[in-house]
């Protein structure tokens, strides 16, 4: 097993409290449900935009009352595709009061995104049975409340108080230095040169340092769409 075996696990694992809610399940127990909107932004923070970073298809089957859905998952990772499936959940078509359900396509493809999801580890603290420990809801609550509390945009800072070190610092990899390299392209030709040339580097953050990575990542994306957007107006 390699060192990196878990790091999507590890970084999807976690369920912030405030997007879950305890239903009553059919056999009386109360069971933890997640947040949809809330997976499928969890999924894009992690890989990109649904279709470009990730995606999902769905194939439905049904009988005279019940439809199925068979979701598979793609995800893009390391300038490769990757994927599992089909997973499949089923819901009822019929009303308690006779009438069709019009949104039963909907529940059985969103409980199969919501399973498949967790093969990938997204809310696996959830499906481990975690969320029945109070103590560890308690702690949760706490991590994502301090993460939250931090200031993502913050204030200008005097020159004298200005750090120019990165966020995510690396003894082998110069991560500023190829953060102000893409930061510097004006042109799409450029951007892809500059990508071009720290792949390598940047493959290597991903293994080993992916807090800066990530850092690399966000800002090379932001730069694309900016580049994007200005030639866009050009034309």
């Amino acid at each position: 097993m390699t060192d990196n075996n878990m790091n999507i696990w590890d970084k999807l694992s976690k369920t912030n409290p405030d997007h879950t809610k305890k239903v009553p399940s059919s056999y009386g127990k109360q069971i933890t449900t997640i947040d949809a909107m809330q997976q499928i932004k969890n999924m894009t923070e992690a890989f990109g935009p649904v279709g470009k970073g990730w995606s999902y298809q769905v194939k439905y089957n049904h009988t005279d009352k019940i439809v199925f859905a068979e979701v598979s998952i793609q995800y893009f990772m390391d300038n490769k595709w990757y994927g599992y499936g089909p997973v499949c959940s089923l819901a009822p078509l019929g009303k308690k009061n006779g009438g069709l359900d019009d949104e039963a396509p909907k529940k059985a493809m969103t409980d199969a995104l919501t399973k498949a999801f967790s093969h990938l580890g997204l809310n696996a603290d959830v499906f481990l049975g975690k969320f029945d420990n109070n103590k560890y809801v308690e702690e949760l609550k706490k991590e994502f409340a301090q993460k939250s509390s931090v200031v993502q945009f913050p204030q200008k800072q005097n020159s004298a108080e200005q750090s120019a070190e990165p966020t995510y610092l690396d003894d082998e990899v110069d991560v500023e230095k190829i953060i102000n390299r893409i930061k510097q392209t004006k042109t799409d030709k450029q951007f892809q040169s500059v990508k071009s040339q720290v792949r390598s580097v940047v493959n290597y953050l991903k293994t080993n340092n992916f807090k800066a990575y990530e850092q690399i990542r966000d800002v090379s994306r932001e730069h694309e769409v900016n580049l994007n957007n200005n030639q866009r107006e050009l034309i």
